[in-house]
């Protein structure tokens, strides 16, 4: 990829990422000040995420305008590389919560709110950020996973050995990437039985809209899902070619175009439930300052004089409505015989 075009990119991502996602956390934010959901909190939890990876643009883009300096010493290397997958083994993780959420919501429907509390997401999220730290940060903390020939060039298999690689892809990536395969596929089959249940019975209005909105919440993950195997998958594909095949010269698309797809997914999921989440996209849409049709301020004032030839004195009336008003709450005065309405708009 040419350097002024890798360049635009990189500068276009370090924009639109925090923006995107500073969006999203503040619409969840204030959408959990309204209503209680564990589903929020882990959205925020991708959204934070979403967020270092955006700021780690703005620090690769910083440091590829100032000519990569930086990169030539090993560890001022490694710590970039470490910063940039945390929050990506982050997101992983948190996709999995999103879908283990969803999944004892229309599994276990019942014991749902006592399952997943307050306790039990602190938790799990302290653990989510411990595990992401410890693997992404590994080649620090192991030195013996530092590559001892370091050259200045800064990538992933250049800087550390095709081992940490491997514990990322195989320890990580596949391994929750089969959980939640798993995870959807269960939940699909309840989906069905359930599906063929209403059918045949006639259930509770409430009930049905419950199992409805989970199963839209766990359409949005699966998307999200989707698309974080299609943005970071072919870095880890490409990845262990390059392990595999130390002759091969995958180097520069390593470094370049697959990782900027890769983190691309950041930009991608605020989109998604933009798109996808009616909560969050008519609060985005509040927060922007959009209105729906129909939606306006009154445009004038319309002062009224009526004039009735009976010799009845004149009755003055107001009244105030819009262009696109159907029809306007003024009560006009009674009169008999002949009436002469007289209009003025202010």
């Amino acid at each position: 990829m040419p350097d002024l075009l890798y360049g635009v990119l990189h500068s276009l991502l370090s924009c639109f990422i925090p923006a995107a996602n500073l969006l999203v956390i503040v619409v969840v934010y204030k959408l959990m000040k309204k209503k209680q959901g564990t589903n929020y909190i882990f959205i925020l939890n991708l959204a934070f995420a979403d967020l270092l990876v955006g700021i780690m643009c703005i620090a690769e883009a910083l440091d590829d305008m100032l000519d990569g300096n930086f990169d030539r010493n090993l560890s001022i290397c490694l710590l970039r590389i470490c910063m940039s997958l945390t929050p990506c083994i982050g997101s992983i993780l948190t996709l999995l919560l999103i879908s283990l959420d969803r999944y004892l919501a229309v599994k276990l429907p019942l014991h749902y709110p006592a399952l997943l509390n307050k306790k039990p997401i602190v938790l799990s999220l302290t653990i989510l950020w411990a595990i992401s730290f410890l693997f992404g940060h590994m080649p620090l903390i192991f030195p013996s996973l530092q590559k001892s020939n370091y050259t200045g060039y800064c990538g992933l298999l250049y800087a550390a050995k095709s081992e940490y690689l491997y514990v990322i892809c195989f320890g990580i990536f596949i391994p929750v990437l089969l959980i939640l395969i798993c995870l959807h596929v269960s939940v699909g089959r309840i989906a069905y039985s359930q599906h063929k249940r209403i059918l045949r019975s006639c259930l509770q209005a409430e009930p049905l809209r419950a199992h409805l909105r989970h199963f839209k919440a766990l359409r949005t993950a699966l998307i999200v899902i989707i698309c974080f195997t299609l943005s970071w998958g072919p870095y880890y594909m490409v990845g262990i070619v390059q392990a595999i095949c130390e002759s091969c010269n995958l180097a520069e698309p390593l470094k370049d175009i697959l990782f900027l797809l890769g983190e691309l997914n950041s930009l991608i999921n605020p989109i998604i439930y933009a798109l996808y989440s009616k909560d969050i996209r008519s609060h985005l849409a509040k927060l922007m300052k959009c209105k729906k049709k129909g939606q306006v301020n009154p445009l004038a004032v319309i002062h009224f004089n009526i004039q009735a030839s009976g010799g009845l004195n004149n009755q003055e009336g107001k009244g105030s409505g819009s262009l696109g008003d159907q029809a306007s709450d003024v009560t006009f005065p009674s009169c008999s015989g002949n009436c002469k309405i007289v209009f003025s708009v202010s």
